[in-house]
């Protein structure tokens, strides 16, 4: 009775058509949501391609909202799991090889890139490698409107922890984007 919370909802927007559009506008308008965040990774999920994020990109602008971007290139993802799959290479050390840090880093970068073209300003979540948080510094330093997040995990746990000799701990370390090698600790605390 004598706490209070100050909180704030983002909405993802996972396909695209007119009620999207429709439903941004009134959510910013009349409930305050003032961000909306995208999946780039998940296919055959909750995947957000490049016309879902171009559009509802565009009508975050119109509507003074920051678009978010969790930046994996899904496709990418989706055919090295099936093939480590096929390998029957299943366990949580296979987790960091179904996403290297290039299907990150080239999902990050086309995020930016779209988001320069629209004019809006972007955030991409969860930056977990060096060539990531290398693009977005790119884009600052050319005055584009661009913010990273770095999860409090991918500053202080590494790769290792996926080869861990209890399966339990390693699996429970699965997470996307996956920890990283030390080395993008390392720059993501430089940066």
């Amino acid at each position: 009775e004598k706490s209070a919370a100050d909180y704030g909802f983002h909405v993802a927007v996972t396909w695209w058509d007119e009620s999207v559009h429709r439903d941004m506008g009134l959510l910013v308008n009349e409930h305050g949501v003032n961000s909306f965040k995208h999946f780039m990774a998940y296919k055959n999920a909750i995947m957000a391609d490049d016309e879902v994020l171009v559009n509802s990109f565009t009508r975050a602008l119109e509507l003074g909202a920051l678009p978010t971007v969790h930046a994996e290139n899904g496709e990418l993802v989706f055919q090295l799991q099936n093939k480590l799959v096929a390998m029957g290479l299943v366990g949580p050390e296979q987790h960091p090889v179904s996403r290297p840090t290039a299907v990150e880093a080239e999902a990050t970068n086309r995020a930016i890139r779209l988001a320069e073209v629209i004019g809006c300003p972007i955030y991409i979540v969860h930056v977990s490698n060096e060539e990531s948080l290398q693009a977005i510094m790119r884009a600052r330093a050319g005055g584009q409107r661009v913010f990273g997040e770095v999860l409090a995990g991918h500053l202080t746990i590494d790769d290792s922890v996926y080869r861990h000799a209890d399966w339990r701990i390693a699996a429970a370390h699965v997470m996307s984007p996956p920890f990283r090698a030390k080395k993008h600790q390392d720059a993501l605390w430089a940066g």
